[in-house]
């Protein structure tokens, strides 16, 4: 399970370069679940399954705010399903996490040094947080993609047997907007 869990990390991180469509008041519809979009920002769901694709997992859902010095900020939803029913959300963001601060202790190496390349930083204490009132685990910590900085944000759970990872990613001129959005998607999220 680390490896799969890691590999959503970097599926987070590698959505920078997104486009956004056209605007959709519409909710996004993912694998169990339902949420809003942000205001002034689109669903590009449907490019997320058909154009990025990091250690073969794809995001559920995804959607893009302002694009601003050629990085667009965005959020994505990664389902992992297969979680066994007795792992916590602590649990299943504890994996995630302990691959940030040590990349080398059990991934593979291949995957071990994309996530070195990244070089997590200033990864915060995990926090308490729901997602329509299941508990949840969320973190913060910086990063690097295309040889620029980022914040990430990420909320995690589990639900029926599967794991989900709610991911921000944002220059850090865009974080608080961005995190505003994240805001946005957390407060208006439904199990279906």
């Amino acid at each position: 399970m680390a490896t799969r869990r890691l590999a959503l990390v970097l599926a987070a991180l590698a959505i920078g370069g997104c486009d956004s469509a056209e605007d959709d008041s519409d909710p996004v519809e993912g694998t169990g679940y339902a949420y809003s979009v942000p205001e002034g920002w689109d669903d590009v769901s449907g490019q997320a399954e058909d154009q990025i694709e990091v250690a073969r997992f794809s995001p559920d859902t995804l959607v893009v705010g302002a694009r601003e010095d050629d990085f667009t900020t965005n959020v994505n939803v990664v389902r992992e399903g297969g979680v066994p029913e007795a792992v916590t959300p602590q649990e299943y963001a504890e994996v995630s996490l302990a691959g940030l601060r040590d990349p080398a202790a059990g991934l593979p190496p291949e995957l071990a040094a994309t996530v070195e390349r990244l070089n997590p930083t200033g990864i915060s204490r995990p926090g308490e947080i729901e997602l329509d009132g299941q508990e949840a685990v969320a973190w913060t910590y910086r990063s690097t993609q295309n040889g620029r900085r980022v914040r990430v944000r990420q909320v995690a759970t589990v639900m029926d047997g599967a794991g989900y990872t709610v991911t921000l990613t944002a220059l850090p001129a865009g974080y608080e907007d961005g995190a505003a959005g994240l805001e946005e998607v957390v407060e208006s999220w439904r199990w279906e």
